[in-house]
């Protein structure tokens, strides 16, 4: 009989952080994946970040997570979004070589040490009360633990949708976690259904790309990881591959709509909700009906370069639909589909049954992290994979277990969101989400996060020292700056408001320049008094803070102010019923979700202004603390 600190079901992007992160910390951990072949397997976009995305793979890197890195080590292409708006809002996107980044990511899997890997199948856990004590697998093996997390994706009663064709599956090429959901049905967790789906995958070399507008990487380079990006270390380099955009048009939407009847989604098959801003063709021609085209892009899968993925065309219509719409598309005349688009049906428990460690509030010492939890997106279920495994070593350690709050982390809003409002469709990040999103930049989650991770034993010695260098290089430009002054009516004053439209009415720092929109790092370092610098790579981040700063200062008093207000502890034993003048409805969610305090409380769907003040009137006539 073999024993572990930690075992992780599933070897996707959740199971990988998890497994690693428990391993980091000097947990004995096991993995336990269907097929070794396919950890780390990118099932649809193989592509890093995105718009909200990014600031969560950034959080991941910042606890030294693997995700970013192995992005950038199999970076295809690299862009930057939303670059013209602030750094709040900017996001790194990595289109990634699914082979390279499935080979590095099982390269840092195999080569942790205290971190084991099993291929089999878990049908059951091992429970004693209410405690899990490990998992058994299907050939009847048991496997003893202190915690086990799943993180088994689409896989758990995972049902393929291609035209009236449908087949138990995981994903396509995997079978499902039957087993495993059906032991589920005698606990009493709340499961339910929700579908995503992926486009058919295209030949390259019968696409004509003549006809097509190309997108070629960008010229900066960014990287997603801090350890490329910010702490000057070389990551590898593979060939960049162009993608390239074409658009959809009436014609293709004709054949769409008159094969409405054919799609599993529109026939009564599929009743389960897909990711809202992530729709198939199907659902774009139906909600869109004033819109002549929809713009694709077809973007490279590997450095073979011989199959494309033309991302926004998730489909479940029948193959030869699918191949019918695509050669009205232009560049796509001739296409020669590789692989048929398809939707996905899989089972998620609410996450409402979860603490904000992600341990489950049925069974203790049971995690869940990805999209078991009722999320879509790689980056959604790495994060939730690197707390589920931090928890995991804490609660072996018998330490105290972490969550970041909302104002520490856009892992912190995700999780958040979850515990307390749980999900009505595929939940994805977006910057709007968070209401402090000022502090919670792309740019600092290292600032952020990385010295609680080394606190919390994940974040290497190493990993510490790289981003105190980074620290030290931003207080010394700082400095610098702050020490330049320009006289006014002097000749770089003149040239401030020749070339920038700046007027000085009394001496001004340079840093102090940087707080104005309309200047950048680039543009002060065009000037005669700018000086030498050894620490230009982190100009820019100087510049984020000075510009911010006047911002923060005054989130922070806001944030403050809510801590006061919201920051009321609500005790767990607390009973809901007899608070006077709550609803029924109030009393049912209240008790079942048992938020840890008055802002939590206030974020439970349903739970209004108030009900907030009910409850807060009743635990200062209780006198709780």
């Amino acid at each position: 009989m073999k024993e572990y600190g930690v075992i992780v079901i599933g070897g996707g992007h959740a199971g990988c952080e998890a497994a690693h992160a428990a391993a980091r910390a000097g947990v004995k951990t096991l993995l336990i994946t269907m097929r070794k072949e396919s950890i780390g397997q990118m099932s649809c976009n193989p592509a890093i970040g995105g718009i909200g995305k990014s600031h969560l793979a950034r959080e991941v890197d910042a606890l030294d997570g693997l995700m970013c890195k192995t992005a950038d080590n199999s970076a295809l292409q690299r862009r930057t979004l939303n670059s013209r708006k602030g750094p709040a809002v900017r996001a790194t996107r990595i289109q990634t070589c699914r082979d390279a980044y499935k080979q590095n990511m099982q390269a840092y899997i195999n080569n942790r040490e205290e971190l084991d890997v099993l291929e089999a199948s878990v049908t059951s856990l091992i429970i004693d009360g209410n405690t899990t004590r490990g998992v058994i697998t299907d050939d009847g093996r048991k496997y003893y633990s202190i915690s086990v997390i799943m993180t088994v994706g689409t896989f758990l009663g995972g049902k393929i949708h291609i035209g009236e064709k449908s087949f138990s599956a995981g994903r396509a090429g995997d079978k499902a976690s039957n087993d495993l959901e059906k032991f589920f049905f005698e606990h009493p967790f709340k499961i339910g259904r929700l579908k995503t789906g992926t486009p058919p995958r295209i030949k390259k070399h019968s696409i004509n790309f003549s006809r097509l507008e190309i997108q070629h990487s960008e010229i900066g380079q960014p990287h997603i990881s801090y350890l490329y990006d910010h702490y000057g270390l070389a990551s590898k380099n593979i060939n960049q591959i162009p993608c390239h955009i074409t658009y959809t048009n009436k014609e293709a939407h004709e054949i769409i709509k008159d094969s409405k009847k054919l799609s599993p989604m529109y026939n009564g098959k599929i009743n389960s909700i897909g990711p809202r801003y992530c729709p198939s063709i199907e659902d774009k021609v139906e909600r869109f009906e004033d819109k002549e085209s929809h713009q694709i892009f077809l973007e490279p899968e590997t450095s073979s370069d011989i199959e494309i993925y033309p991302n926004g065309l998730s489909t479940s219509l029948p193959e030869e639909i699918q191949q019918k719409f695509l050669r009205t598309i232009q560049g796509l005349e001739n296409c020669e589909i590789s692989k048929p688009g398809y939707a996905i049906e899989y089972s998620y428990f609410d996450p409402r049954s979860l603490e904000n460690t992600l341990e489950t509030k049925y069974i203790k010492n049971l995690f869940f992290a990805g999209q078991i939890n009722g999320t879509t997106g790689y980056e959604e279920a790495a994060a939730q994979g690197i707390l589920a495994g931090i928890n995991a070593s804490l609660k072996f350690k018998n330490k105290e277990m972490w969550c970041p709050t909302r104002k520490e982390a856009y892992l912190g809003v995700l999780v958040d969101d979850l515990v307390t409002r749980g999900v009505m469709e595929p939940y994805r990040m977006f910057t709007s989400r968070a209401e402090y999103r000022l502090r919670l930049r792309e740019d600092n989650a290292d600032e952020r996060l990385t010295e609680k991770g080394f606190e919390m034993g994940i974040v290497s010695g190493l990993r510490l020292n790289l981003f105190k260098k980074k620290m030290d290089k931003i207080s010394l430009e700082s400095s610098r700056l702050e020490k330049i002054l320009i006289q006014p009516e002097s000749k770089v004053s003149h040239y401030l408001k020749d070339q920038l439209g700046v007027t000085l009415k009394r001496a001004q720092s340079l840093k102090n320049l940087l707080k104005m929109s309309n200047i950048r790092y680039e543009d002060i370092t065009k000037l005669d008094c700018f000086g030498k610098t050894v620490n230009s790579d982190i100009g820019h981040l100087v510049a984020n803070n000075e510009r911010y700063s006047g911002y923060l200062k005054k989130q922070e008093e806001e944030v403050h102010l809510l801590e006061q207000q919201q920051g009321m502890v609500i005790p767990e034993e607390l009973k809901y019923e007899e608070i006077r003048g709550l609803s029924n409805e109030a009393i049912e969610k209240l008790s079942k979700i048992k938020p840890k305090n008055i802002g939590q409380a206030s974020r439970v769907s349903g739970v209004t202004p108030s009900i907030i003040s009910l409850l807060r009137i009743h635990l200062k006539k209780c006198s709780f603390k």
